[in-house]
């Protein structure tokens, strides 16, 4: 893939003879056409469309949650593209075709301010889940104004809830009322802050599941 600055027709884009002209993060990008193999894929390479596939259908409704708040992108990767990178190495368990997503290894943002601590989830009404933890905040990157992240995914429907912003660290604890379809279903969850700029993340934890009562 090149680089070119715009001459006297300026940037293209779309298939121009044996070329493809786009424009890919703020450059004008010329790269050649796709040559057609004939070879059949190796079984590697079946394995690695699978787990990106598997990852790509799970990771797609926090798309936005993702590029917000998964690291620092750094040069031509996004956060996304981090996201997608971390979870299809570390986060898919199984032998091909039975992969599976490994929940424990999932992570929904990544920084460098405080995690939460002692984190715990519950169900004690109907239809809800309550997270409690412990109020870590005046510890250094670990403010009392930081707000919660709560991701919930119901492993039964293959919906995820998220809720953002509902509490705070000093606060220690956020009640969540799910639909009530998710009546008797496993739910998996995972907790993470952010700052009050909405800047800065911690890395999420993964709080275990319960069944939604």
């Amino acid at each position: 893939m090149g680089t070119f600055k715009k001459g006297i027709l300026g940037g293209f884009s779309g298939k121009v003879g044996t070329v493809i002209g786009s424009n890919w993060r703020g450059l004008d990008v010329m790269r050649s056409l796709p040559k057609k193999s004939g070879a059949s894929p190796t079984q590697q390479q079946l394995e690695q469309r699978q787990k990106f596939a598997l990852t790509t259908s799970f990771l797609s409704p926090l798309t936005a949650l993702l590029s917000a708040y998964f690291g620092n992108a750094s040069g031509t990767s996004s956060r996304l593209n981090n996201a997608m990178s971390y979870h299809i190495k570390e986060a898919i368990t199984g032998v091909s075709p039975d992969f599976e997503i490994d929940f424990t290894k999932v992570v929904i943002s990544k920084g460098e301010i405080i995690a939460a601590k002692d984190a715990v989830m519950t169900t004690p009404l109907p239809s809800a889940v309550q997270i409690d933890w412990a109020n870590n905040s005046g510890q250094v990157l670990a403010e009392a104004t930081d707000t919660s992240i709560v991701v919930l995914f119901n492993v039964d429907k293959g919906q995820f809830v998220v809720d953002q912003g509902s509490a705070t660290r000093q606060t220690s604890t956020v009640s969540i009322v799910l639909p009530a379809t998710f009546t008797g279903d496993t739910v998996h969850a995972w907790l993470s802050f952010v700052d009050s700029a909405q800047k800065k993340a911690s890395s999420s934890v993964y709080l275990g599941t319960v069944v939604v009562g």
